[in-house]
């Protein structure tokens, strides 16, 4: 290696890591917007007591998807009515596991308990396995859409097939 080349390759080395991944992608329907963690520390938080994946309940802490939603332009609230019922929200985790609500269902309007992408678990950050961000739907009687290290979010709607 040329040596000359070297301080400028660690250079970059070090640069590279100011360059942080997004918290999650969420894609509009138009367009991708990311949220950073600075953007992410500024949502407001809830907390939901639910059954872990081991059986024990447990206090899980993020924000809820209703707040993340309103970045992406969804209605929210009475808005979500007519057309706006059949709007699907895609989430996807790091290894492409993929799992999806209905905009309502993720809306506080129409259910008794949040839906929320938690960073936290009986106040500490979520384990390696869970990633950094989980969905906790307290309501669910199955843990399937408990999708781990979740990367993406797409609101959009189901593609109907010609008759």
């Amino acid at each position: 290696m040329n040596s000359k080349l070297a301080p400028l390759i660690a250079l970059v080395c070090l640069m590279v890591p100011l360059a942080a991944e997004p918290v999650v992608r969420i894609h509009d329907g138009s367009a991708w917007k990311e949220i950073d963690d600075a953007a992410w520390q500024k949502l407001p938080r809830a907390e939901i007591t639910a059954k872990a994946r081991d059986g024990t309940d447990k206090k899980f802490s993020g924000v809820p998807f209703a707040e993340i939603l309103k970045l992406a332009g969804a209605p929210a609230g009475n808005a979500i009515r007519g057309p706006e019922m059949n709007r699907v929200v895609l989430l996807t985790a790091a290894d492409g596991y993929q799992v999806s609500f209905s905009l309502a269902e993720l809306d506080e309007s129409f259910r008794k308990q949040n839906i929320i992408l938690a960073d936290q678990v009986d106040g500490k950050a979520l384990d390696e396995f869970e990633g950094s961000r989980m969905v906790v739907s307290g309501d669910d009687l199955r843990h399937s859409r408990w999708i781990r290290q979740v990367k993406q979010i797409i609101l959009t709607r189901p593609i109907i097939p010609a008759p």
